[in-house]
């Protein structure tokens, strides 16, 4: 994407989609987007007038599954009721922006489809399409099965929830590209030559900065509610939400979106497809408002004053006796507010909801009688499903209809449609959708009505980046006139590295960057020296359109705040580096170091040594030194360099102090070395000030390594 004057239209399909946003989605009222932006001669990707005809087909994140109210009629159950779409869905926000130029809008897609079944939906579509908006391939991942195992009713084990997720692996791996192919290849006799297909990726769901979620005395995620069913195994502790765990989650949301932007520009660049494709990448979205679950900001209540911007639904995680902030009361109780308890709007509000019926375990209105009302509530919905439901297969069957009998017959009949994922439970007996269970239950794990906004912001931005792609123009989303510099240690954090790891690894960084091809608003990340003090992460974020990379000013930009901030700081005098951010236009470049550590002044440690037969062994205690490689390059180094043979090499970062005595150093050494090659090595400080330290005799002021020497 090239870059203009400041004289040049800067158009952000957000602006188009707020306006959009401002009116309620169940009123019969269209915009034209046109009338928004000032009229241009000739060619304007913003002008979505040639969109006539257009469909959105997949899974849940498109039907909407609980934000604003549930489309279609239950006493029928036509299509729209049974496949759980909702009128506050990114694709309904999408259509209403498009304008009164929209003749024909076939909203296809169903909750709980995998790409099966959204291969299925592509049959009933229209020929001559000028647009599809799409998502697809959650729910290969056996979501369903991950989410109820790991999370919400991780009774079962690590090993279970591992294995679910080694599972999930496998499928990006082995099938869901193929299955992705599968479906766009099909799409090709659906839209007219020169149309777009705009493929919206998913976004992570927790915040990994600290570990409030797997504190129960904070926030609990298991449903200790669903311990009052028969399938309950009773003596075992639930799984806590970690942040390990929350990590390998939000990695399979990485692994999902870089399988789906691969296919996509491979489809983009394939000359036998007349249609032009693009990634729609929202993933780092809810980063970016602090809309994900587990945030240091959250008190667990839902809705959450402490976190407006949540893009999820989820339930009340607040631990039991936690006061709920007197806003979510006043929501609760306020039939008019949009976070009402009822099921037939779950999403609403101020991100929307789950039912209260159904999931408030923790009533801030009548918290005395909460039991009582949890075990009416589970006893009644236990006597509807007696003898039909199995622990096992409840997420899998109902939560997301994971399974797809129909998807395997057809695949073994035809092996060219879309392979079936094989997750846990599919073979299990299928139970109805939602018997039971409403909505209001399923939509947690689902964009809100926030996240939908955001959805259709991202899709709008792509179709005005693809749409120009067809005419061969520029699409007016250039870098907008920022320019936010911040440094992190102003900001209040604690977290610092060592400014030489920082200043090789940028360049590294940078040199690394691959940008995909047809695809805006794509995010670069890498974590260097994982596990050690000077973990620290690099980042660059593109939005509002960009695409395109400039080396040159990638390193600039990290230079600047590797060098800018942080120096000149007398209680900093080894010059340890914070990180920062620098906001330059549409590219946000970030350093993130990760390990919250006390200021050090001094590289220092202490040192004993004791015989041990023939050979000396010894125990060092460091900081500030040997931080990022375990030692490996600078104390083992250096008593190799100084002729010792090392034996029986331990070394450890210890995250929480050493020992008792020993809580402000950061690592221990143990290891052995000839008696008589000792002295040279250890006695002199020789080996630590190889890396400009000193050490000391372990409980002593004395330089020198104590001890047998």
């Amino acid at each position: 994407m090239s870059s203009r004057g400041t004289g040049a239209r800067c158009v952000a399909a957000l602006g188009l989609a707020a306006t959009a946003l401002a009116l309620s989605a169940t009123e019969d009222v269209s915009i034209n987007p046109a009338r928004l932006i000032a009229a241009r001669a000739g060619k304007d990707p913003t002008d979505f007038s040639w969109v006539k005809n257009w469909a959105a087909i997949g899974d849940s994140f498109t039907a909407g599954i609980g934000s604003g109210h549930q489309m279609g009629n239950e006493i029928r159950t036509d299509d729209d009721w049974r496949c759980s779409r909702y009128d506050y869905s990114w694709a309904k926000i999408v259509d209403h922006s498009l304008g009164s130029s929209v003749k024909n809008f076939q909203f296809e897609a169903c909750s709980g489809d995998r790409t099966g079944g959204i291969y299925d939906q592509v049959n009933h579509l229209r020929n001559g399409l000028d647009v599809v908006m799409m998502t697809a391939g959650g729910n290969d991942l056996c979501l369903g099965t991950m989410i109820k195992t790991c999370v919400i009713m991780p009774w079962d084990g690590e090993d279970a929830c591992q294995a679910i997720i080694d599972k999930a692996q496998e499928n990006i791996q082995r099938i869901l590209k193929g299955n992705i192919r599968q479906i766009l290849q099909k799409l090709n006799g659906k839209i007219r030559k020169d149309g777009a297909l705009v493929y919206q990726g998913y976004a992570p769901f927790f915040n990994t900065d600290n570990e409030d979620c797997a504190d129960p005395t904070k926030q609990d995620w298991a449903l200790k509610g669903w311990g009052l069913w028969e399938f309950w195994k009773s003596g075992k502790n639930p799984l806590r939400l970690t942040i390990e765990r929350r990590k390998k989650l939000n990695a399979l949301v990485d692994g999902i979106n870089r399988a789906i932007s691969e296919v996509v520009e491979e489809f983009d660049k394939d000359k036998q497809v007349g249609y032009r494709a693009t990634f729609s990448d929202w993933s780092s979205w809810p980063g970016i408002v602090d809309g994900q679950f587990c945030s240091p900001k959250s008190s667990g209540w839902y809705p959450d004053p402490n976190q407006p911007d949540l893009l999820f639904i989820k339930f009340n995680t607040a631990a039991r006796g936690t006061p709920p902030h007197d806003e979510t009361k006043r929501r609760r109780r306020d039939p008019s507010n949009g976070s009402s308890s009822s099921s037939s709007s779950s999403g609403g509000g101020g991100g929307g909801g789950v039912a209260k019926d159904v999931m408030d375990l923790d009533s801030s209105d009548h918290e005395s009688d909460t039991a009582d009302d949890i075990t009416r509530q589970l006893q009644k919905d236990q006597d509807r499903l007696r003898g039909r439901l199995t622990r096992k297969h409840i997420y899998d069957t109902l939560l997301w209809r994971s399974a797809n009998p129909r998807a395997e017959v057809l695949h073994k009949l035809d092996p060219r449609t879309p392979a079936p994922p094989g997750c846990p439970g599919d073979n299990l007996p299928g139970v109805p959708l939602g018997l039971g269970l409403p909505d209001s239950f399923l939509s947690i794990f689902h964009p809100n009505r926030h996240g939908h906004e955001a959805m259709a912001a991202y899709a709008l931005q792509s179709l005005v980046y693809v749409r120009a792609q067809i005419l061969g123009v520029d699409d007016g989303l250039c870098a907008q006139a920022r320019d936010d510099f911040t440094c992190w240690q102003k900001e209040g954090r604690k977290a610092f590295v060592d400014w030489t790891r920082l200043d090789e690894n940028y360049k590294d960084f940078c040199n690394d960057i691959k940008p995909p091809d047809n695809t805006i608003n794509w995010k670069w990340e890498k974590t260097y020296h994982q596990g050690t003090p000077d973990e620290h992460t690099f980042v660059l974020q593109l939005f509002d359109g960009a695409s395109s990379f400039d080396k040159g000013k990638c390193l600039e930009s990290f230079d600047l705040i590797i060098n800018s901030c942080d120096g000149g700081d007398d209680k900093n005098p080894l010059n340890f580096k914070f990180g920062g951010r620098w906001v330059r236009g549409n590219y946000n470049y970030q350093i993130n170091p990760k390990k919250d550590r006390n200021m050090i002044t001094k590289r220092d440690g202490t040192c004993r040594g004791w015989y041990k037969l023939l050979l000396t062994s010894y125990r060092i205690y460091g900081r500030g030194w040997a931080s990022y490689e375990y030692g490996q390059q600078t104390l083992l180094k250096a008593m190799r360099d100084c002729g010792s043979a090392v034996t029986g090499w331990k070394f450890d970062y210890c995250d929480h102090g050493c020992a008792i005595d020993n809580n402000d150093y950061e690592w221990v050494a143990e290891f052995n070395l000839p008696i008589f090659g000792a002295l040279a090595c250890m006695g002199n400080n020789w080996v630590p000030r190889r890396s400009g330290a000193e050490w000391y005799t372990e409980g002593s002021t004395t330089l020198g390594c104590g001890g047998a020497v």
